[in-house]
């Protein structure tokens, strides 16, 4: 047909969706400086404190470390890994901190019925790319 054009083979440019202002926020909660965010992600509402990537990493070495359990050698080559992992969030001059992650502590997910459903004791940890909204602070009840 006349009207028809070819569709090229090249690749479209990538465009960054990540929020710069929450980029922000995450790297001053992996210098330390965290705060209270709520986020909408993947059409789920959460809410906690934001925390660094190296608290995230750390805790859940010790974690795994703590699991009841007869084989301490399977549980420490695991939590290895997240040893290895905080190393990467370490703050250190010259040393640049991932920004691909945040992590969320103690993390309280909207329900249906507009409640909140909470999860103590633990950090969620989220693709940055996949936050579609957030604001700071979080409901009463969350």
């Amino acid at each position: 047909m006349e009207n028809e054009r070819e569709v090229s083979d090249t690749a479209a440019p990538t465009v960054s969706t990540q929020d710069s202002a929450l980029s922000h926020l995450v790297s001053c909660a992996n210098l330390g400086a965290g705060m209270v965010v709520t986020l909408v992600v993947g059409g789920q509402v959460v809410a906690g404190e934001l925390v660094s990537g190296q608290e995230y990493a750390l805790y859940t070495a010790k974690s795994i470390r703590a699991i009841q359990g007869d084989d301490a050698s399977l549980k420490n080559s695991i939590a290895l890994f997240f040893d290895d992992l905080a190393n990467d969030y370490r703050v250190e001059e010259g040393h640049d901190i991932p920004l691909n992650y945040l992590h969320i502590k103690d993390p309280s997910w909207m329900t249906g019925t507009g409640g909140w459903t909470s999860v103590k004791g633990t950090i969620l940890r989220v693709h940055i790319a996949k936050v579609s909204g957030f604001s700071l602070g979080k409901a009463k009840n969350a």
